[in-house]
């Protein structure tokens, strides 16, 4: 079936009922609510458990199972299915052939698997040696090519990759680096390798994914990386495993990449043990689960040569800075349409000499970014320019804006020292994260709806998303918001709480200018006034 146009986004949790519900199907249903997604559920199996010992458990019938997801699938159609506890072949089997005829159908779907190979309440094995070993062969031949995302511990890293014949053991850096592509490529699937049984004095989440294969994950901005925070000093954690997929689910069907995903349900979850204490007599869990409202709560980036070698982050130096509010900010493609713009008062300008002017020769393109600059200056205005950075550090421009995949050919180091300013585009938490780190002068978070000027790998973010980002790094810099604003939806956009908004065609294209600037403006402002101080080079503006 296919779900109705207004029908919520809906992740299906499948897994086990945990009697103390710290862990299991309650746990994801705490977990995905975090996100604001309705959660379904199928449960595999009842437990008699505590925090003290695992008692009993009882399987679920694959017959039972079929009726479960029949119910579901009368009324509901998945945006992402996250799988815990299966506790037999049988079980495995059964799912994998569900898996094979839903996702065929609908090719949207993403899978999660958080493999449960014991409970934290269990002094051995929830499944007895014999049969671990042959549900273990099961999960690897059958369920494990229909998954998206695996999110292992070390533990469960290890015992997937362990044979008869070679016992595998991670317990430091390198060895989960080694484990984590060994499963991606083993099974050509996106990993998340948790770290918290390792020891050490912060816990090290990797992620390795996937090269987009067919386009199903071209919207991811990045295939390799490193969460870190601090270690906890309590051992209240139970249902962590759980809960982390579970909240990634919840998000992933809010339209989130797994790498934006993965950010923000380790922000849960470390906000959630903070928050943490005991159960009666025994070790508590994740009872108090909420989206980060602060950048501190956020975890670093490492890169995995900083995982490895564990090398201390070090502080970056800022570029310098433009005003917090830069109100109204069109995106012009020709120095024409600055100087109209400019002239009706707008102070915060770019020149993108993209789309229609891609065939200009190198003279023509110097001479739009000189006349550009001057232009700036003689209106006293910010006028940056996009992408031709060289041009802009050698005729003295006031900024340049780069995007994503300019920021491996651009010299940062030559752009801060002659003092231009920075905007740098993102497209989600992770990028915002990263470049929040390279303390740039702006950056615009985009795109927020589907743009009709640049073919987008990435996924529209929506207002929603936008103003958890407005949250996040306000203190921090301007931030402006950017992609598919239209006049109309002005004011929703504003409602994020973003001061500054970039328009690429809702002026240029429209019937009145004049008209539709002096309204925009008056919405939105037009930003600080600038005030020129002598250089150099001749003038500069601050």
């Amino acid at each position: 079936m296919s779900a109705p146009a207004n029908s919520p986004a809906t992740v299906w949790a499948i897994g086990g009922n945990d009697s103390l519900a710290l862990a299991g199907i309650a746990a994801d249903l705490r977990g995905v609510a975090v996100s604001g997604v309705h959660c379904a559920t199928i449960v595999t199996c009842v437990t008699a458990q505590n925090s003290l010992e695992f008692i009993a458990m009882q399987a679920i019938s694959c017959e039972f199972l079929e009726q479960q997801w029949q119910a579901l699938s009368a009324q509901t159609v998945p945006s992402v299915i996250k799988i815990g506890l299966l506790v037999d072949c049988a079980q495995v089997t059964w799912l994998a052939e569900k898996l094979a005829v839903l996702c065929a159908e609908q090719p949207n779907i993403r899978i999660i698997y958080d493999p449960v190979l014991r409970a934290s309440s269990d002094k051995s094995s929830v499944i007895k040696t014999q049969v671990a070993n042959e549900l273990l062969s099961c999960i690897k031949r059958e369920l494990l090519p229909h998954i998206d995302l695996l999110t292992p511990n070390t533990v469960e890293a290890a015992a997937l990759l362990s044979t008869e014949c070679v016992s595998m053991v991670i317990d430091n850096h390198a060895q989960m680096i080694k484990a984590a592509t060994a499963l991606r490529r083993q099974y050509q699937i996106n990993v998340l390798l948790k770290g918290g049984h390792l020891v050490g004095n912060d816990c090290c989440d990797l992620y390795l994914g996937l090269n987009d294969i067919n386009g199903k994950f071209r919207s991811e901005p990045s295939t390799q990386f490193v969460l870190s925070t601090p270690r906890l000093k309590h051992n209240n954690n139970r249902g962590t495993g759980c809960t982390l997929a579970s909240v990634i689910a919840g998000l992933v069907a809010k339209n989130y990449t797994f790498c934006d995903a993965i950010v923000l349900a380790k922000s849960v979850i470390t906000g959630a043990l903070l928050k943490s204490s005991a159960l009666g007599n025994g070790k508590g869990g994740l009872l108090s689960l909420s989206l980060p409202n602060d950048l501190t709560q956020l975890p670093r980036v490492l890169t995995l040569e900083q995982f490895v070698n564990d090398a201390p982050l070090l502080p970056t130096s800022a570029f310098a800075p433009c005003s917090y509010n830069l109100g109204l900010y069109p995106v012009v493609h020709n120095t024409s349409w600055l100087e109209r713009l400019l002239k009706l008062g707008i102070n915060t300008i770019q020149l993108r000499l993209k789309g229609s002017d891609v065939g200009l020769s190198a003279s023509e393109i110097e001479v739009q970014v000189i006349e550009a600059i001057a232009l700036g200056r003689q209106y006293n205005a910010r006028v940056f320019i996009n992408d031709y950075w060289q041009l802009a550090l050698t005729h003295h421009a006031y900024g340049v804006h780069l995007g994503q995949e300019d920021l491996l050919l651009a010299d940062l180091a030559r752009i801060k020292s002659a003092g231009l300013r920075l905007g740098l585009s993102t497209h989600g938490i992770f990028e915002a994260l990263l470049v929040n780190d390279l303390a740039p002068s702006y950056m615009a978070l985009g795109h927020i709806f589907s743009t009709q000027t640049k073919d987008m790998p990435s996924n529209p973010q929506g207002i929603e998303q936008l103003a958890l980002q407005v949250k996040l790094f306000e203190s921090q810099r301007s931030l402006v918001a950017i992609g598919g604003i239209s006049a109309a939806r002005v004011p929703s956009v504003l409602s994020s709480g973003i001061k500054s908004i970039a328009l690429v065609t809702a002026i240029t294209h429209s019937d009145d200018v004049n008209s539709i600037v002096a309204s925009l403006s008056d919405l939105i402002g037009v930003g600080d006034e600038l005030q020129p101080q002598s250089t150099r080079e001749g003038v500069s503006y601050v």
